[in-house]
């Protein structure tokens, strides 16, 4: 059990943001394929920024890789029903929430903290 809550610290001004929260889900439209809806809604959270400069070495190559984390009294999902991430738009940009960390509710009641990492822009 954590010794410290940092609840406080998580909702001061000072190291808040006001971001985007997007929820995806699927649903099937008449004609039978799936269709992604998107729907969002302004959020307080508190983001850090992680190492800026992570280098990814995939079998295609290697790329950066721009990773934050967020703090967000609420729930944030890695993988929702249909099967999508969430999505925090931050400073125009946005990041899909790749892991949940559950340890972390025992720092801060009813925060959850996500690591995210920013989209890749589609050229299609």
């Amino acid at each position: 059990m954590a010794l410290i809550d940092v609840s406080d610290l998580l909702r001061d001004p000072d190291f808040t943001n006001v971001v985007t929260l997007i929820r995806r889900s699927s649903a099937i439209n008449e004609h039978g394929e799936h269709v992604m809806t998107e729907t969002s809604c302004n959020i307080v959270a508190s983001v850090q920024g992680i190492n800026t400069a992570d280098l990814v070495r995939l079998p295609e190559g290697a790329r950066l890789q721009d990773l934050i984390t967020v703090y967000y009294r609420g729930d944030l999902q890695a993988e929702s029903k249909g099967g999508y991430a969430d999505i925090i738009v931050w400073q125009g940009h946005r990041y899909q929430v790749r892991t949940v960390d559950e340890e972390f509710m025992n720092f801060g009641a009813g925060f959850t903290r996500a690591l995210c990492s920013m989209e890749e822009v589609s050229n299609v």
